[in-house]
């Protein structure tokens, strides 16, 4: 199952099934979203190498509401979750973790 039918009402594919971008918002968090964009480089030689960014979108009030590092630090931590879990489980951790009701 394709990670958008998973998590219909968080992941969304602007440009469709060959985005290299990935939206991540909660329905009951209007504004704060996470992108996730991916590039693969391949080299002269035929060595490839993929490429993982998180960005986030945060409205100003809300930063200013919550001045912490968790918004701060989440593309930190997005590559070190890549390095520990791999591409497709960190992935997998960043949706179920925006999935989460924000009164958790």
């Amino acid at each position: 199952m394709q990670t958008q039918e998973k998590y219909p009402s968080v992941v969304s594919l602007p440009a469709g099934s060959g985005s290299e971008v990935m939206t991540l918002n909660h329905p009951e968090l209007p504004g704060c979203v996470l992108i996730l964009h991916w590039s693969v480089e391949v080299c002269r030689e035929g060595g490839v190498t993929p490429k993982m960014e998180l960005l986030t979108k945060i409205p100003e009030k809300a930063l200013k509401l919550f001045p912490s590092q968790a918004v701060g630090g989440a593309a930190e931590a997005f590559q070190s979750l890549l390095r520990v879990l791999g591409s497709e489980a960190a992935i997998e951790a960043v949706i179920m973790a925006v999935s989460l009701s924000p009164d958790t």
